[in-house]
């Protein structure tokens, strides 16, 4: 089928065509129609095989000729990138297409002028929970990869959103795409929707097991492999000399690196080449170099590179890019590269299907992970055929990864919500919503979700009662016989986006804070949160942690007792307290490669662990708003360290767009430490100073003319109006925040050194 033959406005096939799409696959062809009629939809299809197309196309059409919003759920932050990118092919229809990943505590107001929103599932939830008024207005939801609703960690937000759309809008239209699955029928069931299932693939894959020199396939042919004592490196060179490109999974940061760095010398001598300054700058660490940096730069210029999340985001992308232009010839890495982000390779080899899983020792892979590691195997208009090879080690390692995987199903697909931890966040904001206001209607709503649809929900009154409890309990919620109602902290802890449970936390600690309490007892607080994941605690940093632990003990710097929290394993206390000493050092300004060295971690760890604490610590000044307003003055300086990395003095300097912890540091010791300083050298003058630029110079100079004019008395915002209410009906006194002096434009100046909310606690 044609594209110009569905039932689609002109403009939309016109474009569509300019795009370059002008014959429709199998797939295709048999759900878009569907989807076209209106019907819900659920396409579980291999990799590869045009899945964003099926929903693209109706999209487009929801858009030009309903003039309905379309929410595109997705589950990472890079996958909704590269989809934007896809709809602003369109922007000749008249289509604004906007990204929507960041501040989990926005409403995100200006998407009203947006036809298209792309936001993971986290964040489509949180602007629920802020009432965006634009929600109204859409008209279509499409979820990718919806099977991650099997992802203990992402599925159930997933599982919740699409089930409180589909309740408050009975007209909806779902579209939810997937990999293969087994039981694909089981969503269809709960989306009440058709199904398209479909093997088909544009490109041929061949799965198969590599043993003894030989690869056998899943069609019972067999290729052999030049004989190399490095069997890795044999399958990767045999792919590279038949002109083809190799992803190789692995099961842990340390054997991505290990790997590349290894094979990097063979490499040169087929894909060798030599990087720009700009290049290396950027691989080795955006001017703060560390060792990792360093490995990965070393790699890519001999035509291979490594890829997990020790790597920073910029790092990530760098290589995600080079291997797509066929500059990096060999990716190894994590098995998190599968999930979702469109990087294909004829070959694909897979050397481990088992790895560590914590309390529970080594674990096999699921079948579900590997095929989707299998699935990246074939680049449409580049490979005549896709090879995906298990590794095996022995003869009946052999057999076992043929029946067990190559030849297996994947697993069914469950729900994760149905788990206390996990259900309490989700309670609470059904009740913020006014999707629920009683015991009955949270297990009504439960009803209506992928796990009410599948199971017979045994245990989950008992479950309910004990979450409402807590929640009453915690006062971020009341019983009035049998209503729920939320209440103003209940909302506001709803609105952060946080667990109830670390907001019970940040309560008790900024209830204990005091002015003369030091930053480690308000960080380790903050990691003790079970948002905030904690750092395993090696032999080595036994010391470390001994004497940190010491010191609170010694000197009752303890802001919350782990013996006192429910549902707190105590034992964890190293690992939070690792985290805590992490940020420390952070906003001492120790050097990132000294911190990636002393703490076991890649620079990658670091912007996670601040950007999820950055996030908490945020929080824990909007809940100090409530209960205990002084504990702001000291909060709220850490929150910007936190987010820039630096120590008080350069506070003041990290506020200017462009400046970060580096260039501020060269400004402060060349004597430029305030706007004032900035303001009264000259512009010349300063674009000298090395690092900083000429352009970044007037940069800075327009934000100093921009940031210098009359202020009036200091009034609150919208949001700390509302945060002194709520204080208020605490029983608290209400603390109008500290007024800046005639410093000329406060407002200004706050926002300029609070900058951005932080981005989000999702970003793996």
């Amino acid at each position: 089928m044609r594209v110009d033959e569905l039932a689609v406005s002109d403009r939309v096939a016109d474009a569509l065509i300019e795009a370059g799409y002008v014959n429709l696959h199998p797939p295709q062809a048999e759900a878009i129609p569907i989807a076209l009629e209106g019907h819900n939809l659920v396409v579980a299809i291999p990799t590869a095989s045009g899945k964003s197309l099926i929903g693209y196309i109706p999209a487009l059409q929801m858009m030009v000729e309903k003039g309905k919003k379309v929410l595109y759920i997705v589950p990472l932050k890079a996958l909704a990138s590269e989809k934007k990118d896809d709809f602003d092919r369109y922007a000749s229809l008249g289509i604004k297409s906007h990204l929507s990943t960041g501040d989990l505590d926005s409403d995100d107001r200006n998407l009203a002028d947006a036809d298209i929103i792309v936001a993971t599932s986290e964040k489509a939830d949180s602007m629920i929970r802020h009432g965006s008024k634009w929600m109204e207005e859409v008209g279509l939801v499409i979820a990718d990869e919806v099977h991650m609703i099997h992802d203990p960690g992402r599925g159930p937000t997933l599982e919740v959103i699409l089930t409180k759309l589909m309740r408050r809008n009975r007209n909806l239209q779902i579209i939810a795409l997937s990999a293969t699955m087994s039981n694909a029928f089981d969503l269809a069931e709960w989306l009440h929707a058709r199904l398209v299932e479909s093997d088909w693939r544009p490109i041929p894959l061949k799965e198969g097991v590599y043993y003894n020199g030989t690869i056998e396939f899943d069609d019972r042919s067999k290729r052999e492999v030049p004989p190399n004592k490095e069997e890795i490196w044999a399958l990767i060179e045999q792919a590279v000399r038949d002109g083809g490109q190799s992803l190789v999974f692995v099961n842990s940061r340390r054997s991505t690196e290990a790997l590349a760095v290894k094979f990097a010398k063979n490499m040169n001598e087929l894909a060798g080449r030599q990087l720009s300054r700009h290049d290396l700058d950027l691989l080795e660490g955006d001017g703060e170099t560390t060792e990792t940096g360093r490995k990965l730069s070393s790699c890519v210029k001999c035509g291979i590179a490594f890829h997990n999340a020790g790597l920073t985001y910029r790092q990530r992308k760098y290589v995600e890019d080079n291997f797509r232009n066929g500059a990096i010839k060999c990716i190894v890495a994590t098995p998190t590269l599968a999930a979702g982000i469109n990087l294909p390779a004829r070959r694909v080899i897979v050397r481990d299907t088992m790895r560590y899983e914590t309390n529970y020792g080594n674990s096999p892979i699921p079948v579900m992970e590997i095929k989707q590691m299998c699935g990246r195997a074939g680049r449409p208009g580049y490979d005549p055929y896709g090879e995906a090879i298990l590794v095996a080690k022995t003869e009946e390692d052999a057999e076992h990864l043929m029946e067990d995987y190559v030849e297996h199903e994947t697993e069914r697909l469950t729900s994760k919500l149905f788990n206390e931890k996990v259900l309490r966040s989700h309670v609470l904001g059904l009740l913020a919503t006014n999707d629920a206001d009683s015991h009955e209607s949270i297990i009504d709503f439960l009803k209506e979700t992928f796990f009410g649809t599948v199971s017979q929900l045994f245990g989950i009154e008992g479950v309910v009662d004990s979450i409402v409890k807590s929640l009453v309990e915690e006062e971020m919620a009341k019983e009035d016989g049998d209503t729920v109602r939320i209440t103003s902290f209940g909302k506001r802890v709803s609105d952060l986006y946080i667990d109830p449970m670390s907001a019970s936390i940040l309560k008790h600690a900024v209830l204990n804070m005091k002015d003369d309490t030091p930053d480690i007892s308000i960080l380790l607080a903050a990691a003790m949160t079970p948002d905030v994941l904690g750092l395993y605690p090696k032999k080595s940093d036994a010391e470390m942690l001994n004497v940190a632990l010491n010191m609170l003990d010694d000197e009752d710097q303890w802001l919350v007792d782990p013996d006192e929290l429910p549902d707190y394993d105590p034992e964890f206390v190293k690992s939070d307290l690792k985290v805590a000493l992490l940020i420390q050092d952070w906003i001492e300004e120790v050097k990132e490669d000294t911190i990636t060295d002393t703490m076991g971690i890649g620079p990658g760890d670091i912007r996670s662990k601040v950007d999820m604490m950055d996030w908490i610590i945020y929080a824990m000044g909007e809940i100090a708003y409530i209960f205990n307003p002084p504990a702001i003055k000291k909060i709220r300086p850490l929150s910007t360290r936190i987010r820039y990395g630096v120590k008080e003095e350069l506070m003041e300097l990290v506020s200017f767009r462009g400046v970060g912890r580096n260039r501020a540091r060269i400004l402060f010791d060349k004597g430029i430490r305030t706007k004032s300083d900035v303001a009264a050298i000259s512009e010349e003058e300063l674009g000298s100073i090395q690092g900083i630029g000429h352009v970044l110079a007037s940069r800075m100079k327009q934000q100093i003319g921009n940031a210098y004019r009359p202020s009036e008395s200091y009034t609150p915002s919208e949001e700390e109006a509302m945060l002194l209410e709520m204080a208020a009906e605490y029983g608290e006194e209400p603390v109008q925040p500290e007024p800046e002096k005639p410093k000329k434009n406060s407002k200004k100046k706050k926002a300029e050194e609070d900058g951005p909310k932080q981005a989000s606690l999702f970003d793996f």
